[in-house]
């Protein structure tokens, strides 16, 4: 196949990536093509196993039954795997994100090391391999998180504050549990959730285009979405927000220094001030069991623990209007576990926000919730994956009988 009809058929699945399910002519004119071409680039995606026809809808009382198009569910999966601070996250989804499979493995605060942790991801990843699907599906790739900064160009973590990590050749790792296998991409957790927040707003019809995705979770990074596409950096490594300077006089950070954005409002940082020694292990808070307290004393109108919600909201619309001012992106959102807390964090972030910003009114950045929550990296890290191919960084598989890829079963 010559490479423009290649790069014509990335184009028409991006779109149907983003957009579907959509007729044959709303596909065509999305993608600036004629209905002849449509046909036969959409007649070639079917038969690489990519695209597939949906039963057919009535439009209206007596319009003619109309075929729409989305991406195939039956032949291919993508996998995601997030790896933080005390859980390992892994799913694998069909190509138009139906989930197959979700683990959850929980991690000892002796487990943290590079090897320690790679171990636990290495058995998710096996798990979710093994029971992905009753069928035989084939692995189009595996996208790998962690909270930090990371080479996405060669698949390195240069650092990551909480879990004390420099340096840690991660795709090679991975790729050598999957046995070579399939493809790995490895990047921030902030980034891949920003593509699962990107790809919702834009079924849902909402804005998606100029985006910051702050992640709340186990440090506080953002991804940042520019003309819709992730922007990166200089370097690579864009979005380590969690260690700005926010407040010189503010306590100390894991990093070392004092008074960084992430001391202030990070997760670690609010459960400690809101919840008694005695609901956090070996000094470092069980993230998903305090948010849970959190919650439920929240709820219930506990002084202190609304109170330590009120200052980090405040906290967290300040650093937001601190980016607002450098990105001017039209939205930001509050992920992650902050997605959770939304009902006590959201309006004095929200009024801190509207303080600090330069020029006021109504053409301001919205400030919201992110829908996605806990498992929006893992699915954003999987959704990398088919982006991937999208972007020509890998080959299109021939088929769903190809060579290309790794069998699930």
């Amino acid at each position: 196949m010559s490479g423009g009809a290649d790069a014509t058929q990335r184009t028409m699945l991006r779109h149907l990536v983003d957009y579907g399910p959509l007729s044959r002519p709303e596909l065509g004119d999305g993608v600036g093509l004629a209905r002849a071409t449509t046909s036969a680039v959409v007649n070639a995606l079917i038969r690489r196993g990519l695209v597939a026809e949906l039963a057919a809808v009535q439009e209206g009382r007596r319009g003619r039954p109309t075929t729409l198009l989305d991406l195939d569910d039956e032949h291919y999966a993508v996998a995601g795997l997030e790896i933080g601070v005390d859980r390992v996250l892994s799913g694998v989804y069909t190509l138009r994100g139906r989930e197959l499979l979700r683990t959850e493995r929980v991690v000892e605060s002796e487990s943290v090391n590079p090897r320690g942790l790679l171990r636990h991801a290495q058995i998710a990843l096996r798990e979710a391999l093994d029971q992905s699907a009753s069928g035989a599906r084939r692995l189009l790739g595996v996208g790998v998180s962690v909270p930090g900064l990371i080479d996405a160009s060669t698949g390195t973590v240069k650092y990551v504050p909480s879990l004390g990590w420099r340096d840690v050749a991660l795709r090679a790792g991975v790729e050598e549990a999957l046995g070579g296998r399939a493809p790995v991409l490895v990047d921030a957790d902030a980034n891949f959730a920003a593509l699962a927040e990107r790809r919702a707003r834009l079924r849902a019809g909402q804005e998606a285009s100029s985006l910051v995705y702050l992640t709340g979770t186990y440090g506080i990074s953002a991804g940042v979405l520019a003309d819709g596409r992730l922007w990166r950096g200089g370097r690579g490594m864009a979005g380590e927000v969690g260690h700005l300077i926010v407040d010189p006089h503010g306590p100390v950070c894991v990093c070392g220094r004092r008074g960084c954005f992430e001391a202030r409002a990070g997760l670690p940082a609010i459960t400690a001030e809101a919840l008694e020694p005695s609901t956090r292990r070996g000094g470092r808070a069980d993230l998903p069991a305090a948010i849970d307290e959190l919650v439920i004393r929240a709820r219930s109108a506990d002084q202190r623990v609304v109170a330590t919600l009120t200052r980090a909201g405040t906290w967290i619309g300040r650093g937001a209007a601190a980016l607002a001012a450098v990105i001017d992106p039209r939205v930001i959102v509050l992920g992650g576990h902050y997605a959770r807390l939304v009902p006590w964090l959201l309006e004095p972030a929200r009024r801190a926000f509207a303080e600090a910003q330069l020029v006021p009114g109504d053409d301001v950045p919205a400030l919201e919730a992110s829908a996605g929550a806990d498992w929006a990296t893992a699915e954003g890290a999987a959704l990398a994956v088919l982006k991937s191919l999208t972007e020509g960084e890998q080959a299109l598989p021939k088929g769903p009988t190809g060579q290309t890829g790794a069998e699930v079963r």
